[in-house]
């Protein structure tokens, strides 16, 4: 009977304080789901990861030799106790330009059974000249790739082919981030990655080679039992590269001993080739000369006999040339004539209308210069009139006459000078018109002395006439006896022809004889001297190396569990703060619980009930309202807490394809226990300190605490204008320790949370519009083509000055190199500014606590704030700084400056030389736009740039802003589940301290009843007690959520940035007023509640 009526009261007890119950459920559901749910953050992300990577069989263990790798290495791998799988494969860096946009594509081959391409589009290749490309770049299925190397080799060197067929896109597991790694050529940052089947390839040999070790996937990847297994076989990889290395080298010198031994061959029997036909060409040669010899005798005889008549010939040509001569010269004189007539003529009609047009304008000239020099006299004349008629207005010293007096000198003093101005032009129009004079009469004397010229060729020509018979008579017999002689010369000639073409021909041969044997002899020696060296590099191979690799040298893939890691450093502090004030909350309510039922526990110790009975309804009470909250926290919280954090991350991330978000039982076992024993031992200890006493000291109520003077109290000029209601106010306050504490650090404590959030999210926020508006200054880059000269470079400049949307522009060299410090490593961009004059025209450098400013100057290196942090550097201190395969330099840090998004090394030219010795080659110039231009007219002005042909690609950092902007805008989910998890933590906070607030004090509140107290003023009388409180608690809130920020933002922080340390002022305002409004509507809901308490009821309690 005694069991069942305990029973009933305890359902009843449920019903009876539902709003209780249901409030310490739902705040233990908020902390169990806020702790579990950010706790298994992190190991769903590693299993979600490790899905993919499992999925797509990524290899363990990468390894590359710096002499390639044999399938006989492969063979040998695969026979290594612990290996799973092992698969050669080539890979290759490789150019492209689209669009005017350069591109660097590593291509790589297709492997069966390791780096599973997941193909989001077309299909896989399958024959020479097919590939698949990066689904995050813009090349569309169908599109044709052309590549070049980059360097001075050949695309064909290394590929059958330079141009590919896209026939699909995918994701690679070797690329889960959007970085896709840096090269040494280009840009030096691939864009992305193209597979080709292996065929496509014609190298000797493997580039590089991947291993998976053996049940690796029955592990979670980045766990420590992943990690030392992994080691494990990677040591016993190691351990066979030595004798791998010899053997591949003793196959090498195989090979190329073997070549020589053949070149060696093939050089000795070109070498007996070459002697042999050398002397066959000799002996020809031979032969050839006796035969010209004789030909040369008969020749000389023909000569003599054809002279005799030579002699007679010229007797009678010496006559005929006489009188020849003597026409030929007047006939030259008569040209000569001729000819000098004509250009005079020609002379004379080009300066005639030339003299023509001259006379012509010079009057038109003179007759407008007469009519200005009119209107000028005519003009003087006025004037003169002018200063008549002012003259005859002066009638004596009045003050009015003396400013006529003035103004009278003044146009007297403008006459002369006008008259002056007058007499010269009128000089400068008679020289004008002497010198067109002067022209017309040189225009009459040519044409007199062309007339004379004209008669005096017409008297030559006719005596010219008359010579011209005699001498044709005499031509006629002349060329009768030269036909003659001209028959015997032509068989002359025709002989010395053939003589003169075969001595030709004996020459060529004997140059082709002497050039071949030259060629042979340089060839013999060329040869000779391949071999030499030849011998010579094979005497100097070495052992090559190997170089073993786990999966921490893949593109962002220790990254991913590094941002899991942080999930789990913000579930350490984060979470456990959140769940300690809705722990901390929920067994107060159950301790005030049990306080409050002391007269009904002392009445049913009366009846004879023991101590377990009495105490189980308490104890099952907050067991099942905790229990209850546990459940449905682990059921919610770790489902979707951890999908949305990860689904954020997924934008760094983007090809990740699923999400696994299982139950991890540990967080839920360890967050659910602790409620339910925090919950559990605060009631026990209630109930164990209420059960101590006697059945009649509960049934009475609890001796009020002793009241004591306030702090206000003895301040009486603030204490006397104080009304009751509020002297109630500080007392209750100062009186009920416990309760003040207790809702300061609820209060406080949500207000905090709160403001980690909207913090976060300006930390997050801010980096955008302080990286692009406050420190990098200029609008974007525009990159050198590689093969551009000095002068075009100057040419560009010179445009670039002329360019009316252009404001400045400096050049710049960007390349990315490898920095280290601190005994770590990091990849960051090296800037040399070409003028670090006006650097702060494009990069202002200052310190962002103090905001200082800096120079760049020859002293050290600007390195940026977040660079300088990961290396473990401070000002003062050196790195080195490494570009590809050169040698790495050493470098000062001169100062550390504010930079939010990448990591930048700032040099000026001379400190770089001084440090490299090499003189800065600029690749690419830094440009700002016309001060208000938006983006669309920025990139107007880049299409001009873009047009020249030095210019490879630009850059803007408008895109670049925007980008991160779409990434940024994609935290909001995470941002709002922590603001919106906080503000409904503060909503049941406040409701439950101020539903025991009430409920405890329900005879003080029915005594002011009572007495008169109307409702409105009993709820003011108690609301302004929370509302006081809230306020203090938000003060407390405010010191304790910036030191919790800041812990946050540097725990979430990647690595490629940092996030801002402030906290706007509105974010201030929102949590203050968020946690105010909760408060406001507690109270409004705590209303009706005030205006049920029951005056009799609860004054008779006592009874």
């Amino acid at each position: 009977m005694a069991k069942k009526i305990t029973r009933k009261n305890f359902y009843m007890e449920i019903r009876r304080s539902f709003g209780r119950f249901i409030s310490i459920l739902f705040i233990v559901a908020l902390g169990v789901a806020f702790f579990s749910g950010i706790r298994a953050s992190e190991p769903s992300m590693k299993i979600t990861g490790d899905a993919y990577f499992d999925k797509s069989d990524l290899m363990d263990i990468k390894a590359v030799s710096t002499l390639g790798i044999t399938e006989d290495d492969v063979k040998a791998v695969r026979n290594v106790k612990g290996v799973g799988k092992a698969e050669g494969a080539y890979s290759a860096d490789f150019l492209n330009i689209k669009n005017k946009k350069q591109y660097v594509l590593h291509v790589m081959s297709r492997m069966e059974d390791i780096n599973k391409i997941t193909v989001s589009e077309g299909r896989m290749p399958e024959k020479v000249g097919e590939c698949l490309v990066d689904d995050q770049m813009k090349y569309k299925v169908g599109e044709t790739i052309r590549l070049k190397s980059g360097t001075d080799d050949k695309v064909t060197d290394t590929l059958k082919v330079d141009e590919l067929k896209v026939v699909g896109k995918g994701n690679s597991p070797c690329y889960i981030a959007l970085n896709r790694g840096s090269t040494t050529i280009g840009t030096g940052i691939v864009s992305g990655f193209v597979v080709v089947p292996e065929k496509t390839f014609h190298l000797d040999v493997y580039t590089e080679m991947y291993v998976q070790v053996q049940d690796a996937k029955d592990l979670t990847a980045y766990t420590g039992a992943y990690k030392q297994k992994v080691k494990t076989v990677k040591k016993r990889l190691e351990a066979i590269t030595e004798e791998r290395g010899k053997i591949r080298k003793e196959e090498l010198l195989d090979k190329a001993n073997t070549k020589l031994e053949k070149a060696q061959k093939k050089l000795d029997d070109g070498k007996a080739e070459s002697e042999q036909k050398l002397s066959d060409a000799e002996r020809q040669i031979t032969d050839g000369e006796t035969q010209i010899s004789q030909a040369k005798e008969t020749l000389v005889s023909g000569k003599s006999q054809m002279e005799d008549a030579r002699k007679k010939i010229q007797a009678k040509q010496q006559e005929l040339d006489a009188a020849k001569k003597t026409y030929q010269n007047g006939l030259q004189q008569l040209e000569q004539g001729k000819k000098q007539y004509e250009q005079g003529k020609a002379a004379y009609d080009a300066q005639y209308a030339e003299a023509q047009e001259q006379i012509q304008t010079g009057e038109q000239g003179l007759a407008v210069y007469r009519a200005e020099l009119d209107q000028g006299w005519d003009g003087y004349q006025t004037l003169l009139k002018n200063i008549e008629a002012l003259k005859a207005q002066v009638s004596g010293e009045t003050e009015q006459d003396q400013e006529l007096t003035q103004k009278i000198r003044e146009l007297e003093a403008q006459a002369q000078e006008t008259k002056q101005t007058l007499d010269a032009k009128e000089q400068d129009y008679q020289t004008k018109k002497n010198e067109l004079d002067a022209v017309k009469q040189q225009l009459t004397n040519a044409k007199a002395e062309l007339d004379q010229a004209k008669a005096q060729l017409d008297a030559s020509e006719t005596k010219l006439s008359s010579a011209v018979a005699s001498i044709e008579s005499g031509q006629k017999q002349l060329d009768a006896g030269k036909a003659e002689l001209e028959a015997q010369e032509q068989t002359l000639k025709k002989g010395e022809a053939e003589i003169a073409e075969n001595e030709a021909k004996l020459a060529d041969a004997r140059k082709e004889y002497e050039d071949g044997k030259k060629t042979s002899e340089a060839e013999i020696a060329k040869g000779e001297k391949k071999l030499a060296d030849a011998g010579k590099q094979i005497s100097q191979i070495k052992n090559p190396k190997w170089y073993v690799y786990d999966r921490s040298t893949l593109i962002e893939y220790d990254g991913f569990g590094e941002n899991a890691d942080r999930m789990r450093a913000i579930g350490k502090v984060f979470p456990v703060m959140f769940f300690l004030v809705a722990a901390l909350i929920s067994l107060t309510g159950m301790t005030r619980m049990v306080e409050e039922q002391r007269i009904e526990i002392g009445t049913m110790k009366a009846l004879g009930y023991g101590n377990f009975s009495i105490a189980s309804k308490y104890l099952g009470y907050a067991f099942l309202a905790t229990a209850g909250g546990s459940v449905l926290g682990v059921l919610v919280g770790e489902k979707i807490l951890p999908y949305i954090i990860i689904y954020a991350y997924e934008i760094m991330y983007p090809h990740i394809p699923k999400i696994y978000v299982p139950y991890h039982m540990s967080y839920a076992v360890m967050a659910s226990a602790a409620s339910i024993v925090c919950t559990m031992g605060a009631t026990l200890a209630s109930c164990y300190k209420e059960l101590a006493a006697e059945p009649a000291v509960l049934m009475r109520p609890p001796t009020p605490k002793k009241g004591r003077r306030v702090f206000l109290e003895r301040i009486g000029f603030i204490w006397k204008r104080m009304s009751f209601t509020w002297k109630s106010t500080i007392r209750n306050l100062m009186r009920y320790k416990k309760r003040f504490f207790m809702t300061v650090f609820g209060i406080g404590g949500c207000m905090a949370l709160m403001l980690v959030g909207y913090g976060v999210r300006d930390s997050v926020y801010e980096i955008a519009d302080i990286q692009y508006e406050e420190i990098q200054l200029y609008d974007g880059h525009i990159f050198y083509k590689d093969d551009v000269t000095k002068t075009e470079k100057e040419e560009l400049k010179e445009y670039l000055k002329t360019d009316s949307d252009i404001q400045s522009y400096m050049e710049a060299d960007m390349r990315s190199v490898t920095a280290s410090g601190g005994g770590k490593k990091l990849s960051v961009y090296q800037c040399i500014l070409g003028n670090p004059e006006i650097a702060e025209k494009y990069v202002d450098f200052h310190d962002r606590k103090t905001k200082e400013s800096y120079s760049l100057t020859g002293d050290g290196v600007i390195v940026s704030e977040k660079t300088a942090k990961l290396l473990n550097v401070k000002e003062g201190d050196t790195i080195k700084v490494k570009k590809g395969t050169e040698k790495s330099v050493t470098v000062k840090i001169a100062h550390i400056c504010e930079n939010y998004m990448g990591h930048y090394i700032y040099f000026t030219p001379q400190y770089y030389k001084k440090v490299s010795g090499k003189t800065v080659k600029y690749n690419c110039i830094m440009f700002r736009a016309k001060n208000g231009y938006s983006e669309d007219q920025v990139k107007k002005a880049g299409e001009k740039i873009l047009s020249k042909d030095q210019v490879l690609t630009i850059s803007y950092l408008l895109d670049i802003r925007d980008q991160l902007d779409d990434m940024l805008a994609s935290l909001n989910l995470v941002i709002i589940v922590l603001i919106v998890s906080a503000g409904m933590l503060a909503f049941v906070v406040l409701y439950n301290l101020n539903s025991i607030n009430i409920t405890e004090r329900q005879r003080e509140l029915a005594t002011l009843k009572v007495l008169g107290f109307y409702d409105t003023e009993v709820a003011e009388y108690v609301f302004r007690e929370n509302i006081l409180l809230t306020l203090i608690g938000s003060v407390a809130g405010v010191v304790f959520g910036k030191i919790l920020h800041l812990f946050v933002i540097q725990t979430v922080e990647v690595d490629a940035a940092m996030f801002g340390r402030s906290i706007y002022l509105k974010s201030y305002i929102y949590s203050f007023l968020f946690t105010i409004g909760f408060s406001l509507f507690v109270n409004w809901v705590m209303y009706f509640k005030l205006k049920k308490i029951d005056m009799v009821e609860s004054l008779k309690s006592i009874e």
